[in-house]
């Protein structure tokens, strides 16, 4: 007999009632957590249909394991009724038997009684040669008949002895049925009731509310409440580096200290901002609101991460980059860490219910000016283009990115865009980017591929436009499944990146200007291994050394770094 479902039963029950409080306690609520008048209704009617559901699914247990038990009862009564059938038959086989063998005895010992009968011999005949008349022939033969009949009782005889261990066999485990069908029967009693006070409680919520303090009862007002706790993530780098080219010890630096506020002011609106501290001051990250119109949509308005690419918004925090530096790309090519001040509508959806979901996104906002005095140096310089918090020129920018998930097999691709256009060209460039990218992770494998194309037309400033490509591509390995711990907190990485630049004369660029010199618009390749140990997986110390190969400026900027970042 299977006594698997009832254990499931009796364990779903257990964690139900635990769940609910055994004293009928109400569940805790987690901070942080917005619940206006709509939403406790709903969540009113969560539980209830929940518990609608566990009732459905308990009853449905009961009743299968019910007629599981019959059927097992059922099937036992029909084998022992075959087994007694089947003894009663051989028995009186055995009894038939028994009485044949009486009867020939019965017909030997009278044949062996009678006298004998001498009969003349007919003239001509020869007389027995072995001496034994007819009677001995008879006797023999039902002599042998006898032997027969007594080897069929004691094959008879044999097998009944077999089948009566089985025959208690079946007895003994029709008796322990009879003993499980009463655990059975007091189980399915216990669950009974168990139900029924189950039951009891669900209506005892719905019917009452939880007596809550006065400051939660506020979280249930049909009104909503505005007031929320503040949750705060805090960011923390520090770093150490020695380039080549220079004399000295080395530098230590301290990053960055970077909390970033988030305020859940309701179900629908959700106020972030960030803020960043080092040694040169304090400065604004990024500051905004976001709208969630539905599930598939939201709406940003203040100053925000341009949806460019994949580093931009993703892999550009300390804490997770796998390398104390950013790609070459990201330095001339692509605007490192590019905030704009604008509206956005950015969203994703899993496309007519298949594995592959869609992401997008879509922002408008100012566009860029004109930097410094608008010299060919000033150009030069990437990190020089001013705008993108301010309207400097009346003009606008636009960009997205439309993007393909497979979340099963690790896969993301996509491609984005942005273009900047004044209202006239004496007021500010044209300045387009263009960045595909596309990423792998497979087990403890992880790649990292993104194009930068960045198009400046500022003929009218300097004689000539410019144009900006480089790209990066990264992979990294980490043996999560080792038997040692350290081993699977170990980290080993490597990345190449490069920058080309056509329009900027390279040969008179002040690479004094520049700190690093990785930071001077100049073509070159970067070659960068590193291994990291993850402390948390939001703590990581990272080892690197990056190898600067300028194409056609003799500089050497080979640089060994540390670095330690967390988030908390």
């Amino acid at each position: 007999m299977r006594t698997w479902p009832v254990g499931v039963i009796v364990g779903c029950l257990v964690l139900v009632v635990r769940a609910n409080g055994a004293d009928g306690d109400p569940p805790p609520i987690q901070s942080g957590t917005q619940v206006s008048g709509a939403q406790a209704k709903a969540d009113n009617s969560a539980p209830q249909t929940e518990e609608s559901k566990l009732l459905a699914t308990v009853r449905e247990a009961l009743e299968r394991n019910a007629r599981e038990m019959k059927a097992i009862k059922e099937q036992y009564s029909r084998e022992l009724e075959t087994q007694q059938k089947r003894a009663e038959v051989q028995q009186k086989q055995i009894e038939t038997l028994q009485q044949m063998t009486r009867t020939l005895e019965d017909r030997l010992k009278a044949v062996n009684a009678a006298p004998p009968v001498l009969a003349a011999p007919l003239p001509g005949a020869q007389p027995n040669a072995g001496g034994a008349g007819p009677q001995q022939k008879l006797s023999d033969v039902q002599q042998k008949q006898l032997e027969l009949i007594e080897d069929q009782i004691g094959a008879l005889s044999d097998e009944l002895g077999q089948q009566t261990p089985k025959l208690e066999d079946m007895v003994t485990q029709g008796a322990t049925l009879d003993a499980r069908s009463k655990q059975g029967a007091a189980r399915d009693r216990q669950l009974g009731e168990a139900v029924d006070t189950l039951r009891d409680q669900v209506n005892n919520l719905q019917r009452n509310y939880p007596n809550l303090p006065p400051p939660l009862k506020e979280w249930f007002l049909p009104s909503g409440t505005n007031v929320t706790p503040i949750s705060i993530w805090n960011t923390v780098s520090t770093r150490y580096e020695v380039f080549q080219g220079q004399r000295g010890a080395g530098e230590f630096q301290f990053q960055e200290y970077t909390p970033f506020f988030l305020v859940q002011l309701n179900k629908r609106l959700l106020l972030s901002a960030e803020t960043t501290f080092n040694q040169s001051g304090v400065g604004l990250g990024q500051a905004q609101i976001d709208m969630f119109i539905n599930n598939w949509l939201t709406m940003d308005v203040g100053y925000f991460l341009a949806p460019i690419g994949f580093w931009n918004e993703r892999l550009d925090p300390r804490w997770i980059n796998k390398l104390p530096d950013i790609p070459l790309v990201m330095r001339q090519v692509i605007p490192d860490g590019l905030t704009v001040t604008g509206l956005q509508f950015r969203g994703a959806k899993y496309l007519f219910g298949s594995p592959f979901k869609m992401e997008y996104a879509a922002f408008a906002s100012n566009g860029f000016g004109v930097p410094g005095s608008g010299k060919a140096a000033d150009w030069a310089d990437q990190g020089g283009l001013i705008g993108s918090t301010a309207n400097v020129n009346q003009s606008m920018a636009y960009g997205g990115r439309l993007a393909i998930w497979l979340p099963s097999r690790g896969i993301n691709f996509g491609a984005s865009g942005m273009a900047s256009a004044p209202y006239g060209l004496g007021a500010g460039p044209v300045y387009n980017i263009w960045q595909p990218y596309f990423n792998y992770h497979y087990g403890n494998w992880d790649f990292r591929f993104e194009y930068g194309d960045a198009y400046q037309n500022v003929k009218n400033f300097i004689g000539n436009n410019i144009r900006r490509q480089g790209m990066y591509a990264q992979l990294a390995y980490r043996n999560y499944a080792s038997l040692y711990q350290h081993l699977q907190r170990l980290e080993y990485v490597f990345r190449f990146s490069d920058a080309f630049f056509h329009g900027i004369d390279q040969s008179k660029l002040d690479l004094a200007a520049y700190s690093p010199l990785m930071n001077a618009p100049i073509d070159a390749n970067q070659y960068t291994i590193g291994v990291n140990y993850y402390i948390y997986a939001s703590s990581i110390i990272k080892l690197a050394y990056e190898i600067n190969s300028p194409l056609h400026r003799n500089v050497n900027d080979n640089v060994f770094m540390m670095q330690f970042a967390t988030n908390f």
